[in-house]
């Protein structure tokens, strides 16, 4: 009988020892703007911790394709409002402008329009009234989203930020971190961590430009937005993040090189990544059909095909055409000439599903840094077409990792494109490097979105987890810095 009751007491300690405990919160995602790529991170997030039986509120453009009961959802800025600022003009004449051309040229007073359309809306309006209790965390998106901190300080919760991709030194100075400009790349500058003294320059003046541009007209002007709706009373951004909690970043220190962290400021590379699911069944006898193979070509979705010149279409329709493999093409329109029969078109394509499928030999991609993301995890090699933003960088450390070849969009043969994919068919370096680059991503004591939900529950149950353990010292010569700076500008 004491042995039975002693194996009872075993069993019951295993079955509860492998239950994870966690009380259902109420948790506030503030993204009202945001690309479809940022909206695929959070997305990720979201589902993780809905599953987990928390109460989800989400502020974005775009909704779950599948609503949730225990997920609320409201759009104050329709997506056609967004989506435009990122994809007006053509990205091919864009690209020759050049990093600092497109930079200048980029206009951001539609958040102006955005931001009266968050405050004016009648939902945020409610949710704004409920004020103090009404959540247990606030999650920011880190990318042009400072203006919501009005909403943020109304709910007198804790908060945190998601960074969709690796954050810059502007956005991490609250946490008491700098990320050294010596051999920590600027995202927008296509550089290595091996600078000569001349990049290391053009860096750290990106950097600096960056960061105070930011302290200086960006942040101001992004506080003015809420105040003018909820009063001048509210403090601004730098006030309201002198009690921010914690930073999740979309890097991983094998894809984005390792950089100096703080304990509140967490990679999750790769949040977004899965398994290959099976796929349609048109798209898998097609795939599964290239006896030698297939290569696919996607430019995003910020990329529209009818802004391809047709003289550069002709030339990927031609070097297609001369190959074994078969090409499944990302595309929304008419092709200029007939479609090769090796050849399928797709408005919309499951990427994730096909990068995981055994035949698939290459990837033809912008660049994005999902996109990268999910080739590494699938162990497929890369030829990249950056267009703008972080995707230079992304490709050339691509590139020197050995996974990838770089072309340039705007200037680019038939034959430069054919000798670089024969180059990665034929030269199977690239093809290992990709699938050991690949093991390494995937090798980790938690999933990326495990370690996400973690650090969520885990500022929840301490309360914003203010503990001076998990906040650096720093910090507070920061605040003194930035309040002597708003002093200035209140002159």
């Amino acid at each position: 009988m004491c042995a039975n009751i002693k194996l009872l007491q075993i069993v019951t300690a295993f079955i509860l020892s492998s239950i994870s405990i966690c009380e259902s919160a109420n948790i506030l995602f503030l993204l009202p703007i945001a690309t479809k790529s940022h909206i695929n991170i959070f997305n990720s997030v979201i589902l993780g911790l809905a599953e987990r039986d928390h109460n989800i509120t989400v502020v974005a453009p775009l909704k779950l394709k599948t609503p949730l009961k225990n997920v609320r959802e409201i759009s104050p800025v329709p997506f056609d409002i967004v989506n435009p600022a990122f994809t007006s003009g053509d990205p091919f004449e864009r690209r020759k402008e050049g990093k600092i051309g497109a930079f200048l040229s980029w206009n951001s007073t539609f958040m102006e329009g955005a931001s009266d359309m968050l405050y004016r809306n009648e939902e945020i309006k409610e949710l704004i009234k409920t004020g103090a209790g009404s959540f247990d965390l606030v999650v920011v998106n880190a990318f042009m989203n400072h203006f919501v901190l009005g909403i943020v300080h109304k709910m007198q919760a804790p908060h945190m930020y998601v960074a969709t991709m690796p954050a810059l030194n502007a956005q991490v100075e609250k946490f008491g971190l700098y990320f050294p400009p010596s051999f920590v790349p600027c995202s927008f500058a296509a550089f290595s961590d091996r600078m000569n003294f001349k990049e290391r320059v053009v860096n750290f003046v990106a950097e600096h430009f960056i960061t105070v541009a930011t302290q200086l007209s960006w942040v101001p002007y992004l506080s003015k937005l809420y105040q003018d709706h909820l009063g001048s009373d509210v403090p601004n951004t730098y006030e309201i993040d002198k009690n921010v909690s914690l930073l999740l970043m979309n890097s991983h220190f094998s894809l984005t090189y390792p950089r100096p962290l703080m304990p509140d400021v967490v990679e999750v590379g790769g949040l977004h990544t899965r398994p290959s699911k099976p796929l349609p069944n048109d798209l898998d006898e097609f795939l599964s059909g290239a006896k030698d193979g297939f290569i696919l070509f996607s430019l995003g979705s910020i990329v529209q095909p009818k802004d391809m010149p047709v003289a550069t279409s002709k030339m990927f329709l031609n070097v297609f055409s001369k190959l074994k493999q078969r090409v499944i093409w990302k595309w929304d329109g008419d092709l200029p000439g007939e479609v090769p029969a090796n050849v399928k078109v797709a408005k919309w394509l499951p990427q994730q599903d096909i990068l995981g499928h055994p035949n698939i030999k290459i990837f033809i991609t912008h660049g994005g840094l999902l996109s990268t993301q999910e080739a590494v995890f699938h162990g497929v090699p890369l030829i990249g077409f950056p267009f703008f933003a972080d995707q230079d960088l992304n490709i050339i450390q691509a590139e020197k990792a050995g996974f990838a070849l770089s072309l340039e969009i705007n200037d680019f043969t038939e034959e430069m494109l054919e000798n670089a994919i024969n180059k990665i068919l034929t030269d199977d370096s690239y093809n290992k490097r990709v699938k050991h680059l690949s093991a390494i991503f995937r090798d980790c004591p938690m999933s990326p979105l495990e370690t996400a939900i973690y650090w969520v529950e885990y500022i929840i149950k301490h309360e914003g987890a203010p503990h001076p353990h998990l906040k650096s010292a720093v910090i507070a010569h920061w605040q003194c810095f930035v309040v002597h700076s708003n002093l200035d500008n209140d002159k």
